[in-house]
């Protein structure tokens, strides 16, 4: 059996740990009037049971490498969920709608929490790695895959810290710019749809940047490697 360290033993471990409860008890996906089914919670979502066990597992996990493999899969499970809301929205029974879906409609609290104790997870994977005496290797190119990690575990701070802010804010952003505001809608949920805005611009537009910000961030990571490298 692998051997575990306490999610306590560090602050980044706390949050973590904060974060993947918070994901289990809040909605993951918001009530859309018209469509049956209400908000799903993650304690009623099999997704976000494995993204917690996942996102715990690289803080308990004391093998650097294990950890990093639980990492990516609940970095790869948060992509999927998100991917699966922009693709769920085109389908007919939201299209059918007359309201201009974007996938972030449907992200609910529950998927920022589980996206919280990723952050906090990598940042504590990548300081491990940080604090090791193994040589930046195939490692920095894994932890690029989160915004930031990749120049925590070469030691740029200033800048892993920028990037992960930059993406984040992003998302919050075109969360917010939603007229359905996902991260504030009551359990409940409404009544009826708002009216359709002229634009998903709002949304659409800090979307896209984030993405762009995500792949700036790994080139940034990979320049910075060979840098040091050389």
């Amino acid at each position: 059996m692998p051997k575990l360290q306490s999610p306590l033993a560090s602050p980044l471990g706390v949050v973590t740990l904060a974060g993947a409860v918070a994901a289990l008890l809040t909605p993951w996906t918001i009530t859309i009037p018209g469509i049956s089914g209400g908000a799903n919670f993650g304690v009623q979502t099999p997704g976000a049971w494995l993204e917690v066990i996942a996102v715990v597992g690289a803080v308990m996990l004391a093998r650097l490498d294990l950890a990093l493999i639980a990492l990516l899969v609940a970095d790869a499970l948060l992509i999927a969920w998100y991917a699966w809301a922009v693709w769920v929205v085109t389908t007919p029974a939201y299209s059918s709608l007359g309201f201009p879906f974007v996938g972030t409609d449907l992200v609910g609290p529950g998927w920022y929490a589980a996206g919280a104790a990723v952050l906090a997870a990598a940042a504590r994977v990548a300081r491990r790695y940080r604090d090791s005496d193994l040589h930046p290797q195939r490692e920095v190119w894994a932890l690029s895959a989160i915004p930031g990690a990749g120049l925590l575990r070469l030691d740029r701070q200033p800048r892993a810290l920028f990037w992960g802010t930059l993406v984040v804010f992003l998302l919050l952003v075109a969360t917010l710019a939603s007229p359905l505001a996902p991260l504030f809608q009551p359990l409940s949920g409404f009544e009826d749809l708002p009216s359709a805005p002229p634009t998903r611009a709002g949304t659409w537009v800090p979307l896209v940047l984030a993405v762009v910000a995500a792949i700036v961030s790994v080139a940034d990571t990979l320049w910075t490697k060979r840098r040091l490298a050389n």
